[in-house]
């Protein structure tokens, strides 16, 4: 069965301490967008912290890894 993850992005840049906030996730940042990559188990945890954060949420959809 193949490993369900999501990629989510938000706007802006992630510092190294913004950064800190997904530890259990892989995060890249391009042209002022970090995305951030995780576990279907993860999913509601980091949409959360986004929001918390008050970070602009811009998309979120589903990435499917062969497995």
């Amino acid at each position: 069965m193949a490993d369900l993850t999501y990629l989510l992005s938000f706007k802006g840049a992630a510092s190294p301490t913004l950064r800190s906030a997904f530890t259990n996730c892989e995060i890249e940042t391009d042209d002022g967008v970090t995305r951030v990559r995780c576990a279907h188990a993860e999913l509601g945890g980091v949409i959360s912290r986004i929001q918390d954060l008050g970070l602009e949420l811009l998309d979120v959809h589903l990435v499917v890894d062969p497995g």
